[in-house]
């Protein structure tokens, strides 16, 4: 009997462990490119289940941690900070900046609370971009044109 219900608790601890944390989904890109000496743009934005809500009473808080060259104009944004501060799913749009190329990793960590009908749970999401700054191109030579013919002498 000890064996089975060990059995039993093995399988509910493995697929409670397995299943995702559903209700919500953070969306960000893997991947940004952006050029040296120019500000891209990357969209942080989140989706939530139908008959859940983010909770307006809560903060969100989205961290940004930066690294290498890259900046950002602030580390530390919040449901007013949002482009769209009053929606049931808020967005975000951050300017990212580089100077020098290079690929780099810019972290993100959002806070929230996710609400049902009664109860809330709080919602603590981690990701991690890669932010490729390739160097400029390099502009033609003139190695290798001939120059007009008439281009030395005087008239």
């Amino acid at each position: 009997m000890k064996r089975l219900l060990g059995l039993a608790i093995l399988v509910f601890t493995t697929r409670a462990d397995a299943q995702p944390d559903t209700g919500w989904e953070l969306r960000v890109p893997d991947r940004l490119e952006i050029q040296s000496g120019t500000s891209g743009s990357l969209v942080v934005s989140l989706a939530i289940d139908r008959g859940l809500a983010i909770s307006k009473d809560a903060a969100i808080i989205l961290d940004l941690a930066p690294e290498g060259a890259l900046a950002v104009k602030r580390r530390r944004l919040g449901r007013a900070d949002a482009v769209d501060p009053d929606a049931e799913a808020p967005r975000f749009q951050v300017a990212v900046h580089a100077d020098v190329p290079g690929d780099f990793a810019l972290k993100l960590h959002l806070r929230f609370w996710l609400c049902g009908n009664k109860s809330c749970r709080p919602i603590d999401a981690r990701r991690t971009i890669a932010v490729s700054v390739p160097a400029p191109a390099a502009p033609p030579s003139d190695a290798g044109v001939d120059a007009p013919a008439d281009a030395g002498r005087r008239k």
